[in-house]
């Protein structure tokens, strides 16, 4: 049993990557004010569900704040909160449900159950693999400058840009490719791109509270949708 199931509600991993196609596309696509909230608030419910307590409360409380900013400051800096803050911190915590519960075994196995083509779900593999071996690049990076005397702050950034693009962008750009060239590698080896039916340790099977959550979830979205035509804002 996928160890990541014990924190919380387990439920396909296809409405967890449902969820963030629709809360991407609905984002950007609806006004804000009280349909992004909605929006917010749907999100927010299902990482409840999944038992990400403590994320939540931390991206709510950021979320809040962020809002009540966006009243009192000038309408150029509360533009940029409404319009793109508030919408990619959404969208950012709907990413997080499926990075922190679902393990990538697991979404690969769904995907393929779905029949879904080979040249979606090789970059997807890729792309979710890539991003766990950034964030340790990222880290060890960070204490190497440390080490050596160059911590990363938003002072030496300003006032040193030459030394920061020297000791951390140069290596986390061999790093990228470096991760990039190994996974793909990795991939080609486990034999994913080869013409066969392949099978999977982890059984994927769409039960009932899958299909109950995925009523639920589509319900909650069409009430969002339906609040966007609504002359009700603020």
């Amino acid at each position: 049993m996928n160890k990541l199931r014990k924190h919380g509600v387990y439920y396909d991993s296809r409405i967890k990557l449902l969820l963030i196609l629709l809360t991407s596309a609905l984002a950007f696509a609806l006004g804000g004010g009280l349909t992004g909230l909605l929006l917010f608030g749907v999100v927010c419910l299902f990482a409840l569900l999944s038992g990400l307590w403590k994320t939540s409360i931390k991206v709510a409380i950021v979320y809040i704040v962020l809002l009540m900013l966006a009243q009192v400051l000038p309408i150029h800096l509360s533009s940029v909160i409404t319009f793109f803050l508030l919408r990619i911190l959404t969208i950012a915590l709907a990413l997080n449900i499926l990075f922190q519960t679902t393990e990538i075994s697991e979404l690969i196995a769904a995907l393929q159950a779905s029949h879904i083509p080979q040249a979606i779900v090789i970059p997807v593999a890729i792309i979710l693999r890539f991003l766990p071996s950034l964030k340790q690049d990222v880290l060890y990076i960070k204490q190497g400058m440390k080490t050596r005397g160059v911590g990363l702050s938003f002072w030496r950034i300003v006032s040193h840009p030459a030394q920061t693009y020297e000791g951390f962008l140069v290596p986390i750009l061999m790093r990228l490719l470096m991760t990039a060239t190994e996974l793909s590698a990795s991939a080609e080896t486990r034999g994913i791109s080869y013409p066969c039916e392949k099978t999977h340790y982890i059984l994927v099977d769409f039960r009932l509270r899958d299909s109950i959550l995925l009523i639920g979830m589509l319900a909650l979205f069409a009430v969002v949708i339906w609040t966007s035509f609504q002359p009700i804002s603020f």
